[in-house]
């Protein structure tokens, strides 16, 4: 009887975490991560970063003579960079392990769109997609 109540302890636990899992999605991903800039938790957002943008944020950081971690929290305290209000959202779209979703941009008025990329079955932000999506249309790159 013990064995078989262990059993179904670990099978639901099993489930319980499968289903934390695959239950993420793009937005949740990008809320999560404007949660965690906004109570400036440098870790929480790095959780949220696809391992090219936090390479490339890495490799400038260290150009800085920085650690990535004491240059995002110089962005954070950055006036230009804060935004207490968390940007609307639309249009999610999933291409297999990949993502986009539009945010809304309350200065331009327009909807800007940000990238995501799946690893280890969890969405994470391309930071640098989206960059280089914004470059490439405003004729920066």
């Amino acid at each position: 009887m013990k064995k078989r109540t262990l059993f179904v302890t670990l099978i639901l636990l099993m489930l319980a975490l499968a289903g934390c899992k695959f239950g993420s999605s793009p937005t949740a991903t990008f809320k999560a991560f404007f949660e965690a800039q906004q109570k400036k938790d440098v870790a929480g957002m790095k959780k949220n970063l696809s391992k090219t943008s936090l390479a490339i944020m890495e490799k400038s950081a260290k150009e800085q003579n920085k650690t990535i971690d004491d240059a995002i929290k110089e962005q954070l305290e950055n006036p230009a960079s804060k935004t207490d209000k968390i940007p609307e959202t639309r249009n999610e779209k999933i291409n297999g392990n990949e993502a986009t979703l539009e945010l809304h941009n309350e200065d331009t008025n327009k909807w800007d769109t940000m990238y995501f990329v799946k690893e280890d079955s969890a969405w994470k932000i391309a930071l640098d997609r989206t960059i280089e999506e914004m470059l490439r249309k405003t004729g920066a790159s």
